[in-house]
């Protein structure tokens, strides 16, 4: 049942408008305080997100005065029988968790062998269904922790940009998933909004499991999402310029050469060789230095390589996050056929997002792989240093590494960019305590950059205020374009101090550097 709208609007003034939560999307996600198991809360009326005593004390009260059954959200062993009731009030006290030391449970084989049996009785079946999308949390630990939590409330990069909103965050968005491919909610406004304002980084749950898989169930949403034809407007205008002009924003094939101005070759590549630079749109535009950088490095190392120039195009990556899959198809094979033409054996690209479109999302959603090799730059150049085809020389200052969820959680890339600084003298690598796959997501990924850039750039900043700075290094070094941007602005808004650059640039910067004396 409703509550009238006197009800709603006092709750709003005790605890503000952002914390009243009564859409069908919020009731559902909090009708649910485990996955895969029967509501705990039924006939919710409303969710009244409380974050004092104060406001705890004030709602409680007014609930009961109005003979509204009140729940808290943090009480396991609270009396639920009179769900029965025409309004219920769910008072949603519950702390948000924060990233930091991952607890471990012993495992109780009697447990989840019950577990799995109810995940068997719900009937949870293939990718295509959801459930094996979301693998991880059916077997061994991870299904165990899910029994033992009392309440569960999955980390999420993003959330706290949504006031702590328990919809807006990873595990909001895996039970939403799930009422749309049960048919329990219906594709709305809302429900795209909450499933595009993820980056697909990975890090869900990340206090519970190493691993999940949410982000897959998300990008099957978003595709499920494209085939009924509720895609975000932004992300159709974007296919069509992918499409049209190889660039997702729509740049000019001619923009993307001008760095190329800057290396020997002057622009003149030869048009088939053993290796082709895959620059990709975001580098060859925006981060034009890194592409810059890593051509210098290849030049020096004497590696032949080829590179498409205006023909490029673009990877597909954000066409394939965003759930636009028959458009990236079609951009895919003409890329393919791009590639072919250069009779290359290796593609090294300084983009993680092509690196992981290539390696992981083609295979795996498209079903086709490329022609060739493909290793991230950082492979490529650290087998160079192995091989002493280049020499670093010393470089006196402090960096720390930021891992990019597209090449380390997705790719499982983390040694080579580390051994890279490491191969260089004086330079002093310093670890953040959030690193590898635990690392921080600056949420630039998964199209969230241009869906809502205030979020990507609130994430941005909390990585660089929470894990970089406490740091003292003068340096925040990525290997990916979407990484830079953001933390390039982030940190432009912040005014921390702290230079953001590529890998290739610091690489290059030692290779061009005066060898000490």
């Amino acid at each position: 049942m409703s509550l009238g709208s006197n009800f709603i609007d006092e709750f709003k003034r005790i605890v503000g408008a952002a914390n009243v939560l009564t859409d069908p999307e919020d009731i559902y996600v909090y009708s649910f305080e485990h996955f895969f198991r029967k509501k705990r809360f039924r006939n919710l009326s409303a969710i009244i997100r409380v974050t004092t005593q104060k406001e705890l004390r004030q709602a409680t009260e007014f609930a009961n005065e109005k003979g509204v059954a009140v729940y808290r959200r943090s009480s396991s062993a609270q009396d639920l029988r009179e769900q029965d009731k025409s309004a219920i009030i769910l008072l949603d006290d519950v702390t948000p968790p924060t990233l930091n030391v991952v607890s471990s449970r012993k495992k109780d084989k009697e447990q989840l062998s019950k577990f799995e049996k109810e995940l068997a009785e719900t009937g949870y079946g293939s990718f295509r269904n959801f459930a094996t999308a979301l693998k991880s949390f059916f077997t061994s630990l991870p299904a165990q922790k899910c029994l033992v939590c009392d309440v569960c409330t999955g980390y999420c990069t993003v959330s706290s940009s949504f006031n702590g909103v328990e919809t807006w965050s990873s595990k909001g968005r895996t039970l939403l998933t799930q009422a749309l491919f049960k048919g329990e909610l219906q594709p709305s406004p809302k429900l795209a909004d909450v499933l595009y304002s993820c980056s697909l980084c990975g890090l869900c749950f990340a206090e519970c499991f190493e691993t999940t898989q949410v982000r897959k169930a998300i990008m099957k949403a978003r595709h499920y999402f494209a085939e009924k034809g509720y895609t975000p407007a932004l992300f159709t205008a974007t296919a069509k310029n992918v499409l049209e002009f190889g660039d997702p924003s729509g740049m000019p094939p001619s923009k993307r050469v001008a760095w190329t101005q800057q290396l020997p070759q002057r622009g003149v590549f030869p048009e088939k060789a053993a290796v082709l630079l895959w620059s990709g749109c975001i580098v060859s535009t925006r981060t034009p230095n890194a592409a810059k950088a890593l051509g210098n490095i290849l030049n020096q190392g004497e590696v032949d390589f080829a590179f498409l120039g205006e023909k490029e195009g673009c990877c597909g990556y954000v066409l394939l996050a965003s759930g636009l899959w028959d458009e990236a198809k079609e951009n895919a094979v003409k890329l393919i056929k791009r590639v072919e033409e250069t009779r290359a054996e290796t593609l090294i690209t300084p983009c993680a997002g092509c690196y992981y479109a290539f390696t992981k999302m083609y295979p795996e959603m498209l079903e086709i792989e490329l022609p060739c090799h493909v290793q991230h730059a950082s492979q490529f150049v650290e087998k160079l240093l192995k091989e002493e085809k280049i020499t670093p020389n010393s470089l006196n200052m402090q960096v720390t590494y930021h891992d990019p969820c597209s090449l380390g959680r997705h790719c499982n890339v983390y040694t080579s960019p580390r051994n890279i600084l490491k191969a260089v003298p004086n330079l002093d690598l310093v670890e953040m305590p959030l690193n590898r796959n635990r690392a921080r997501c600056c949420s630039a990924g998964g199209g969230l950059w241009s869906y809502n850039n205030s979020v990507a750039l609130n994430s941005a900043s909390e990585r660089l205020t929470k894990d970089v700075a406490p740091l003292g290094v003068s340096t925040l070094v990525t290997a990916c374009p979407t990484c830079h941007l953001n933390f390039r602005f982030a940190e432009t808004k912040q005014r921390m101090g702290i230079k953001v650059a590529d890998l290739m640039e610091i690489l290059e910067a030692s290779l061009t550097n005066t060898p000490s004396s």
